[in-house]
């Protein structure tokens, strides 16, 4: 029986998930990310409880919320053959037999390869409550990326988080020359809390699973970073691998731009406006912060400049960038752009605009713009202060391709 087809409101929320995925690590990824879509996509999943789908998956036969059994961990190796047939019900099912004893399943999802749209990999999501008040969603998602895999690669570098404190980042590189990022967003009983583990092998085999608490009265996450790291590192899904076929190799792009040289283009694209300079350096390369003021008031601006974005993935990204919008415009020189305000209104206390746009030479730009004022005690936010159109316009510039 065909599976239908995906709503409008599970379609946003594919986006939402992919769209973070790609912006930083699960974080985030995919990248699994930028405080403001974090805070966002953690928003829509609580909105639509219940639901959880990426564009086109599969759900797994007839899964219903289902008593996990008292059983010990996953085997440490795979068994020689049969070779399963890597779908959405292998997916999910390999998730769900990876997580604690005694815990609950419910609304879960799988895909297998293609089934999300041309390249786009094998893909898992599930809610998972462990009984005693950890109530989470997980998502695995998998990926290969280009070799040689060096320690600047996309998605193998921790980000900067709009709020400070209220992240952890730790990149490892392991004996056998994997790679390791494990993560943090919020904490316990916050809006944010989510834990999350990028794998990445010297082969180029990629695996991230993020745990996000359903809302603000999840105290502590039922999995753990170890207990994620054990999902992501496990032997089982050799066999998704095996049906992505091979690893691609090429150079990286050219090196993400620093701090100054941002500020440098952006300053002359924001004229009438006021920029606070004293909070633009992160840590990430390709990425600045700064407080934007007209007219007395004050939005906070991040900006991120990824040359050659998803060059070491072997998805087109002219086909991956559009699946991460609801709609994209299409510019004469090949430019594509997307804008949109994020939250549940621009001036809402979780409110902003989002403008993301790929130029002709595979850089991406993009720019998160919170409403204006938001910092400032006893005062009711108001409307970002620059518009949509001066944000396409910002992330369409072509000054982007020559820093």
């Amino acid at each position: 029986m065909p599976s239908p087809s995906p709503s409008p409101s599970e379609e946003d929320f594919a986006r939402a998930l992919r769209a973070g995925a790609e912006l930083a690590p699960l974080v985030p990824t995919e990248e699994f990310a930028l405080g403001a879509e974090r805070r966002g996509r953690r928003r829509v999943l609580r909105r639509r409880a219940g639901i959880a789908a990426t564009v086109a998956l599969v759900a797994a036969a007839g899964l219903v919320p289902a008593l996990l059994p008292d059983r010990g961990k996953p085997a440490a190796h795979v068994p020689a053959s049969p070779s399963p047939r890597v779908d959405g019900a292998f997916m999910l099912g390999t998730l769900t037999a990876m997580l604690p004893p005694g815990g609950t399943v419910s609304d879960g999802l799988g895909s297998g390869p293609d089934q999300n749209g041309p390249g786009q990999a094998p893909q898992a999501f599930l809610n998972y409550d462990d009984g005693h008040g950890g109530k989470v969603r997980l998502l695995l998602a998998t990926d290969l990326v280009a070799t040689p895999v060096t320690t600047d690669a996309q998605r193998l570098l921790c980000y900067e988080p709009i709020v400070p404190g209220n992240a952890t980042c730790h990149p490892t590189t392991r004996p056998d020359g994997s790679h390791l990022l494990t993560s943090s967003y919020g904490g316990s009983g916050t809006d944010d809390h989510s834990l999350n583990v990028a794998y990445t092998t010297a082969g180029g085999r990629q695996v991230v699973v993020q745990e996000v608490a359903v809302d603000q009265s999840v105290q502590q996450l039922p999995l753990d970073t170890a207990e994620l790291t054990e999902i992501a590192t496990a032997a089982q899904w050799q066999w998704v691998f095996s049906s992505l076929g091979d690893v691609p190799s090429r150079p990286p792009a050219r090196p993400a731009p620093g701090g100054e040289r941002m500020l440098a283009a952006l300053t002359p694209l924001l004229s009438g406006t006021h920029l606070d300079t004293s909070r633009t350096g992160t840590d990430l390369p390709g990425r600045i912060r700064v407080d934007v003021t007209v007219g007395g008031r004050t939005s906070t601006l991040l900006l991120g400049v990824t040359p050659g974005w998803r060059r070491s993935y072997p998805t087109d990204p002219v086909v991956a960038f559009p699946s991460t919008h609801r709609s994209v415009n299409r510019l004469p020189d090949g430019t594509m752009v997307s804008t949109t305000p994020i939250g549940t209104a621009p001036d809402a206390a979780d409110g902003g605009y989002l403008a993301d746009a790929l130029l002709p030479d595979g850089t991406r730009v993009n720019v998160r713009l919170w409403n204006s004022d938001t910092g400032r005690d006893g005062e009711r936010p108001g409307a970002p202060v620059l518009t949509l159109d001066q944000l396409s316009a910002l992330v369409t510039d072509p000054v982007w391709t020559t820093i």
